[in-house]
């Protein structure tokens, strides 16, 4: 009967109780995690099948009820392969009932122990250890399992076999298999690891927090080595290209593409019997717990003249001893404790600028955190902590955004308005009435070519660039202040308007004026973009 034979075929090639359950068609995940329910199951997929067999004919059911039952029956092994610990061993009753040897069960030809030792409570504790020792503040995880390129291969060599031998055995399950294999396994360890942790499992959904864990096979490539008579050309084609294919000729990826095209007629000519047992299990390469990126935003002043936004080095050497990003990011991490962090801002002044007004916006994106659960309260007390730790800047409106958020900063970087005043001079004086013009004057389109001072890292090329208003008052009869409100289109460059730099600005303020001008300091007075919110500290 198909049901007993198919079985009888899994157990005699090697399959875990577990393997042989989903190559027999058996979903429902509460069965894999519960070894008391697998012999049931199993019983139950093999009596589906025979009932679904064309082969069982009416005449021998009626008259063989009892020997048909029993012959639908499994193994009575089938608990004792899925009983594993780090060498699979169990104790077996020997010829003399007062005593006992130990019996070791093979690795599964199909998985290579992943649904074998990989659910042991040696496994368990060091996937529970994993995640204790990272440190993250999450209430809930998920898992994320990446599988030897191997298990692909064999599972679908045996395939192949399987529907060789019973043709009429349904293929339903084939496309999908590995990814059953690993939702049946985050299955079976999630809840213990939730027990171990007390995080809560989340499978099925994307979770912001979740443990990566690599499973490595000693003997992998030698195995995945068949692939070179099953399709020369393809592998050795990947294998001439060792710098893209480095460290993956033999992906998954590639083995499903290369058995797409394969018939299984080939497949037999090179593979006509089972893979082999494999001496050892799969085991733990890496264990990587990852927390979900989470941003916080806020705006910054700058008073000093004499600081960059972010840590400026010069052929591998530092120029100055802090800088914005250091000054707010040092003290946010202290608390948040990421791996790594990227600080973004609307635009950015160069070191000798001041930024006043209500600041820049700015987000720091914090990866992989351990703390993410940080309440207004302490949200306060971060920004004051930075605010009581230096007179060169001051942060407000510090808070936790979505992602989703993070595009107002980028809208506001090209699009929105900024407000300017520059300390000018005119070294041979200047006329009164040129600076009353300036209210005057409608908008002014510049073209403004790639700055000197900036060519060496950025392409040549000239830019529009508009000015909305002008307005100036003097100081005495050399210097004057000029307030200049400009469109936020990236890369305007203020001192090069002011200066001309050599002419490579048109027009510039010297030629609006008549005389020759050049800037003494420079302050952004405001940026308009309405975000982040405010919070009212």
């Amino acid at each position: 009967m198909l049901g007993r034979d198919v079985h009888a075929f899994l157990e005699e090639a090697g399959c875990c109780c577990r393997c042989t359950l989903i190559f027999l068609g058996t979903r429902t995940d509460d069965l894999y995690g519960d070894l008391s329910k697998i012999y049931e199951a199993t019983e139950a997929a093999v009596t589906r099948l025979n009932d679904q067999s064309d082969e069982v004919q009416n005449s021998r059911e009626d008259s063989s009820t009892s020997e048909t039952t029993a012959g639908n029956k499994c193994s009575g092994d089938v608990n004792e392969k899925c009983l594993s610990n780090d060498e699979f061993i169990t104790e077996k009753s020997g010829a003399n009932e007062n005593s006992t040897k130990k019996q070791k069960f093979a690795v599964c030809i199909a998985c290579i122990g992943v649904l074998q030792w990989g659910c042991s409570e040696e496994a368990i504790k060091r996937l529970s250890e994993a995640i204790k020792d990272g440190g993250h503040d999450a209430d809930g995880f998920s898992l994320s399992l990446s599988l030897p390129a191997s298990i692909s291969l064999r599972t679908h060599r045996l395939w192949t076999l399987l529907l060789q031998a019973h043709p009429k055995f349904p293929v339903k399950g084939r496309e999908d298999h590995i990814g059953t294999v690993k939702d049946v396994w985050k299955n079976v360890v999630g809840p213990q690891l939730g027990a171990a942790t007390g995080k809560t499992f989340i499978h099925g959904t994307y979770h912001d927090f979740v443990l990566n864990v690599t499973c490595t096979y000693v003997n992998d490539l030698e195995d995945c080595k068949i692939m070179n008579e099953l399709c020369q050309t393809m592998f050795a084609t990947r294998q001439k290209q060792h710098k893209k294919y480095a460290n993956s000729v033999y992906s998954k990826q590639a083995i499903d593409a290369a058995f797409k095209k394969l018939t299984d007629s080939e497949v037999l000519r090179v593979c006509p019997s089972p893979p082999s047992t494999p001496n050892e299990p799969v085991t733990f390469a890496s264990l990587q717990c990852q927390q979900a990126a989470m941003y916080m935003a806020g705006r910054y002043n700058k008073y000093s003249r004499d600081l960059p936004q972010t840590p400026w080095f010069v052929e591998g050497e530092r120029k100055l001893g802090s800088s914005v990003q250091e000054l707010i990011c040092d003290i946010l991490n202290h608390t948040v404790c990421a791996e790594d962090l990227k600080f973004s801002s609307s635009g950015r002044e160069d070191v000798d600028v001041r930024c006043l007004g209500n600041g820049r916006p700015f987000v720091v994106e914090f990866i992989n955190p351990q703390r993410t659960k940080l309440s207004r309260d302490k949200i306060s007390s971060l920004q004051q902590t930075i605010n009581n730790s230096t007179k060169l800047i001051r942060v407000r409106d510090l808070q936790i955004v979505e992602k989703k958020d993070l595009k107002n900063l980028k809208e506001g970087e090209e699009e929105k308005t900024k407000a300017y005043c520059a300390l000018c001079i005119a070294a041979k004086g200047y006329d009164n009435s040129a600076l009353e013009a300036l209210s005057k004057m409608p908008q002014l389109v510049l073209q403004q070519k790639t700055p000197l001072r900036v060519l060496h890292r950025r392409p040549l090329a000239t830019r529009s660039r508009t000015i909305l208003s002008m307005k100036a008052h003097p100081v005495d009869q050399h210097f004057f202040k000029a307030g200049l409100h400009l469109t936020t289109q990236a890369g305007t460059y203020i001192k090069e308007f002011v200066h001309s730099d050599l002419g490579r600005t048109v027009p510039n303020l010297g030629e609006i004026m008549g005389c020759e001008v050049d800037i003494i300091a420079l302050d952004v007075e405001n940026v308009a973009l309405d975000w982040p919110p405010k919070c009212g500290d």
